[in-house]
């Protein structure tokens, strides 16, 4: 969650302007040169939109994709306004049988825990355990009146491929209060199962009967994400609001952070103190890939929420070398997530940020056609 709020009757910043058709010509003939961008995105959509459902405003999209090819996206559907804290439900959207290339087909939005009394379910962070398939949530319930604090945090799980799902359990006994990441958690190697929190990140090494709580940052940083690393240490990708990301590594399954490392490439804007982020792994170095690739996405403007761009890193996330923009005007907060085929699922919020937009892309769409899946 954030403290971002929108100006009725303003036009967002960064709006698209439109291309001067003398340059979209040049553009047409270079393609076939291969001058221009050799792969082109697979898919664009739409997926949440304001007033669908009765719903006033979509925010805080996460996204999974699961053994069998489901994708999975969750987010805030806020009932009255686009406003944090007001009555909010924890909505679901699935696209079955994904394991080629055709266009996704996503089924009706589904209401997994409804506001009743002006609840607000915020912040979901799905995490799918690979050693049977289970699905599991974690949600944010605040109570009204809202207040921007740690609060408690509830327990979901699915084993239908997200078809139905469990009562929601408190597991606050074992974690503490904490603030969700947004996004998304992980599994270790090892089989641990972690999500990012504001303060570092809560696990489960019996997966997900019990939780506990892994050491604390610094009460500087804010919304978090979390990726293993090729040596089985983990990375905490945070957002600090001065204008690009900053990093902590954990040896010890985020038991314990080393000293944050500001990653300046990683750029972020300051308005608003920052924007949440998107960190995955693409692939790793070993019998089914060649290299170890990381994937980041964020809204990388020095100032305002535009420019959503996806970069790669190759190098663990020391560095990041190649970056694309999706798209180059709004851009708020984003999931990402790797399709069967080997292409790669963005949602992000655009628009008036009152709206989750899809969209699929290959790597060699993003590196210009210099490398393949």
């Amino acid at each position: 969650m954030d403290n971002f709020e929108r100006s009725k009757g303003m036009r967002p910043p960064g709006a698209k302007e439109t291309v001067n058709s003398r340059l979209w010509l040049l553009l047409l003939l270079l393609a076939p040169l291969g001058l221009w961008c050799k792969a082109p995105l697979i898919e664009r959509m739409d997926l949440f939109i304001p007033g669908q459902d009765g719903i006033h405003t979509y925010r805080i999209p996460s996204m999974v994709s699961t053994r069998n090819g489901t994708v999975l996206v969750f987010c805030e559907g806020r009932r009255d306004k686009f406003d944090d804290g007001t009555p909010t439900h924890l909505v679901l959207k699935r696209s079955l049988g994904n394991n080629d290339s055709r266009k996704m087909t996503w089924q009706p939005t589904q209401i997994l825990i409804a506001s009743k009394d002006g609840e607000a379910y915020m912040n979901p962070v799905p995490i799918v355990d690979e050693r049977d398939g289970t699905i599991f949530l974690l949600v944010n319930p605040y109570l009204p009146p809202y207040k921007d604090v740690p609060v408690h945090i509830w327990l979901m799980h699915s084993s239908d491929e997200g078809a139905t799902w469990s009562p929601p359990t408190d597991i606050t006994d074992g974690t503490g209060l904490k603030e969700l990441g947004p996004g998304i958690g992980i599994q270790m190697q090892n089989g641990r199962l972690v999500a990012p929190v504001y303060d570092g990140v809560i696990f489960s090494d019996d997966h997900g009967k019990t939780w506990k709580s892994g050491g604390k940052i610094s009460e500087h940083y804010s919304e978090s994400q979390v990726v293993e690393l090729s040596d089985g240490s983990l990375m905490l990708n945070v957002r600090q609001g001065s204008g690009h990301r900053a990093v902590f590594i954990g040896n010890d399954g985020g038991e314990t952070w080393g000293r944050p490392r500001d990653d300046l490439s990683l750029i972020d804007p300051t308005d608003y103190v920052g924007c949440q982020a998107s960190l995955i792994r693409y692939s790793r170095k070993g019998a089914t890939s060649s290299m170890n690739r990381l994937l980041f996405s964020n809204p990388a403007d020095p100032t305002h929420r535009v420019n959503m761009t996806v970069r790669i890193s190759y190098d663990e996330g020391r560095t990041w070398p190649i970056a694309k923009a999706i798209e180059k005007g709004p851009g708020g907060y984003s999931s990402m997530t790797v399709l069967p085929d080997g292409s790669v699922g963005l949602v992000y919020e655009t628009g008036t940020f009152s709206t989750i937009s899809f969209v699929r892309f290959k790597l060699d769409w993003i590196t210009d056609g210099r490398e393949g899946n």
